[in-house]
C-alpha cells in the first residue's frame, strides 16, 4: 500500500511525460527485485541449477543485484530515449513470467504431490513383497523422487486448464472486480464489519487532512487525479483495463519482493495469498475503494481471506473424518465415498456452469456498444418484452402454487424470480450507459432507457412482493385462500397479462389509438375490477369467511397487481412522450414505491 502510494504521487494517473524522466531507474530498479526474485525462489530447486551455479549465486547475491540495477537502468534510459520502448510494458511482461515460475513451483506440487507420493508408496508396498505390515513410513521420510517427463506433463495439464476453464477465469474476475479502479456493480454486500472499517478510516482520513498543509493537500488530490485514467478508458470501451500499468507493475513488484524475502527467511507463505494481497493493498492506496465501493471491496476481501482460512479448517477435519470412514468401512466405504465425490464434483461444475451462462447472459445485455437512437431503443424494447414475458410466467407459477398449495412449485418460481432481480438491477446498474455513449442529438433517447430501467427494476419489486409472500403463506401452513379469491386474483392476473401483451404490440407497432385505448379505456377497467374484488374481500372479513393472513395476502396482491398496472402505463406514456411525440409535454415524476389510489 505504501509502495503503491509513492508510485502513484510520483507518477500520477496521467504517467506517460514523467516515465521519460523516472521511467528508466523505476524500470532497474524493478527488475533487479524480480531478478533476485526469480533466482532465489523461481529457479530454485530447478533441474538446470547446478549445486555451483546455486552457490555462486548465494556468495554474490550484492553483485548481481548492483549490476542487474545498473545495467538494466542504463538499457531502459537508451532505448526509451531513442524509440517507443514501453518500460512498464516489459515490467509486468518479466514479473508475470517471474510470478508465473514461483506458482508452478507452489501449486505444481500441490497438483502433483500427492498422486506421486501414493505411487512411490505403491512401489514401496510392492518392494516390500505386498505386506501391509512392512510398509512404514521410512520409505517417505525423504523427498520424493519426481521423474521430469512427469513435471512437464503436468505443467503442460496445468496451462490447457488456466487457458480454458471457466472456473479459472472466474477466480481472476473475483480480483479484479475488487482491484478495479471503476464503480460498478458489486459482487459482494457490505457487513457491520466493513463498515465500521470504512467509518474508522474516514474519520481518520479527515483527521489527517485537517493537520496537513494545504499547499500539500493540493499537490496530492492533483496527482490522484482519475481524469487521464477515465478517459482512457472510455475511449477503449469494454477493452479497457481494470487499472493501469503503474499499479501492475507495482503489484508484480512488491509480490516478488515479499516472496523473494519470506523465502530467503525460510518462512512458510502461499504466493497466491501474498500476491492477492499485494493487489489489495495497491487497489486501497491508488483510491479504487472510493466511498461509492469501500463497503463492498472490504467485504469481499475478508471473504476471500475467511474462504481459505476455512479451507483449511474443514480440508483437516474431512480428512479425518475420511480416514476413519476408511478405517472402519474398508473397501465398501471407499467405493461409496468415490461415488459420492464424483456426484458432488459433477454437481458443482454444473452449478458453477449454470452461473458462468447467467453471468455472460446479463454482461452480454448490458453490452457497450455504438449507441445510436436506434440501437437504444431496441434494446430498451427487448429489455421491456423480456421482463414482461417473465413477469407474466412468474405470476402464473405463483397463482397456481398458492391455489395447489405446493410449496416446492413456489420454491423453484422464487429461485426464477431471483434470477429476473439480478437481471433487471444489473440492466439499471448499467443503464448510464446509454447517456455516456449516445450523441446529443439522440440524449431524450437515452433518457427514455434510463427511466425504462427503473421502472422495469420496480416493476420486478412489485412482482417480488407476489411471489414471496405466496411462498411464506404456504409455507408456514397458513389457511390456503378460498376459490373464488382464487379466481378473482386470475381474473386480475389475466387482465394484466392482456395489458402487458398490448404493450409490447403498441411499442413494436406505434399507433395512436391503442395507445389510447391502453390509457384511457382498458386501465380505469382494471382498477374498477380491482376495487370491486376489495369490496368483496370487505365483505367477506365481516361474514367472518377469511382470517387475518388471509385477508393480509389478498389485499397485498391486489394491490401489488395494481402497482404493476400503473407503472405499465407509465411506461407506455413516456415511450410515446419521449420518443413518438419528443417535442410535446415533458414527462411527468415517475412514481415511486407503493401506490394509493
Amino acid at each position: 500500500m505504501i509502495v503503491q502510494y509513492l508510485s502513484r504521487a510520483l507518477f500520477s494517473f496521467d504517467y506517460e511525460k514523467r516515465l521519460s524522466y523516472f521511467g528508466a531507474p523505476w524500470g532497474g530498479l524493478a527488475i533487479a527485485a524480480i531478478t533476485y526474485f526469480m533466482l532465489i525462489k523461481g529457479a530454485k530447486g530447478a533441474t538446470f541449477m547446478t549445486d555451483s551455479v546455486q552457490d555462486y549465486i548465494a556468495h554474490h547475491t550484492g553483485t548481481i543485484m548492483i549490476v542487474s540495477f545498473i545495467g538494466s537502468t542504463a538499457i531502459l534510459w537508451v532505448v526509451n530515449r531513442f524509440t517507443k520502448f514501453d518500460i512498464l510494458k516489459f515490467i509486468v511482461l518479466i514479473g508475470t513470467f517471474a510470478l508465473a515460475m514461483a506458482f508452478a513451483g507452489n501449486d505444481l506440487v500441490n497438483f502433483i504431490g500427492v498422486p506421486l507420493a501414493g505411487f512411490n508408496s505403491y512401489e514401496i508396498f510392492v518392494a516390500n513383497g505386498g505386506d501391509p505390515g512392512g510398509l512404514l513410513m521410512n520409505g517417505l521420510a525423504g523427498k520424493v523422487p519426481t521423474p521430469t517427463f512427469l513435471l512437464l506433463l503436468a505443467g503442460i495439464v496445468m496451462v490447457v486448464t488456466l487457458w480454458t476453464s471457466k472456473k479459472a477465469r472466474s477466480v481472476v474476475k473475483t480480483s479484479l472486480d475488487l482491484g478495479r479502479q471503476d464503480v460498478g456493480e458489486e459482487r459482494f454486500a457490505s457487513s457491520f464489519l466493513s463498515r465500521s472499517i470504512v467509518r474508522g478510516a474516514i474519520t481518520m482520513s479527515t483527521y489527517v487532512g485537517n493537520i496537513m498543509p494545504n499547499t500539500v493537500k493540493d499537490r496530492l488530490n492533483r496527482q490522484f487525479d482519475e481524469t487521464a485514467f477515465t478517459k482512457k478508458t472510455a475511449a477503449m470501451g469494454k477493452d479497457a483495463p481494470a487499472f493501469d500499468m503503474i499499479r501492475a507493475s507495482v503489484t508484480l513488484i512488491v509480490s516478488s519482493i515479499l516472496i523473494a524475502i519470506g523465502t530467503a527467511l525460510k518462512l512458510p507463505l502461499s504466493t497466491t495469498y501474498v500476491t492477492f494481497m499485494v493487489f489489495m493493498g495497491t487497489s486501497l492506496a491508488d483510491g479504487a475503494w472510493g466511498r461509492e465501493s469501500a463497503v463492498y471491496r472490504v467485504t469481499g476481501m475478508f471473504s476471500v481471506i475467511g474462504g481459505w482460512f476455512f479451507t483449511a479448517l474443514s480440508a483437516f477435519t474431512m480428512a479425518f473424518v475420511i480416514a476413519l470412514i476408511f478405517s472402519y468401512g474398508g473397501f465398501a466405504a471407499i467405493l461409496v465415498l468415490l461415488v459420492i465425490a464424483a456426484f458432488v464434483i459433477y454437481r458443482t461444475h454444473k452449478y458453477h456452469g449454470q452461473r458462468m451462462e447467467e453471468q455472460l447472459e446479463m454482461d452480454k445485455s448490458a453490452e457497450e456498444e455504438d449507441l445510436t437512437k436506434e440501437t437504444i431503443l431496441k434494446r430498451g424494447v427487448q429489455n421491456l418484452s423480456d421482463a414482461f414475458v417473465q413477469f407474466e410466467n412468474l405470476l402464473d407459477d405463483s397463482l397456481n402454487g398458492l391455489a395447489s398449495e405446493d410449496l416446492t412449485s413456489l420454491n423453484k418460481t422464487v429461485k426464477k424470480f431471483d434470477k429476473l432481480y439480478k437481471r433487471t438491477r444489473n440492466i439499471r446498474q448499467k443503464a448510464n450507459v446509454a447517456l455516456d455513449k449516445l450523441g446529443e442529438e439522440d440524449l431524450q433517447a437515452g433518457h427514455f432507457y434510463i427511466l425504462l430501467s427503473d421502472y422495469l427494476h420496480e416493476m420486478t419489486k412489485n412482482v417480488r412482493q407476489i411471489v414471496v409472500p405466496s411462498q411464506n403463506h404456504v409455507g408456514n401452513n397458513h389457511k390456503p385462500l378460498l376459490a373464488v379469491q382464487i379466481e378473482e386474483l386470475n381474473t386480475v392476473n389475466t387482465n394484466l397479462k392482456e395489458r402487458f401483451e398490448a404493450i409490447i404490440h403498441a411499442v413494436n407497432d406505434y399507433e395512436p389509438e391503442k395507445i389510447t385505448k391502453l390509457t384511457d379505456q382498458n386501465l380505469p377497467a382494471f382498477f374498477k375490477a380491482i376495487r370491486a374484488f376489495r369490496k368483496n374481500q370487505i365483505k367477506r372479513i365481516q361474514n367472518k369467511e377469511v382470517g387475518t393472513r388471509n385477508s393480509a395476502l389478498f389485499l397485498n396482491h391486489l394491490g401489488e397487481y395494481r402497482n404493476l398496472a400503473l407503472f405499465s402505463n407509465r411506461i407506455i406514456k413516456i415511450y410515446e412522450d419521449m420518443i413518438m411525440d419528443p417535442d410535446g409535454e415533458e414527462e411527468k415524476a415517475a412514481p415511486q414505491g407503493a401506490i394509493t389510489e
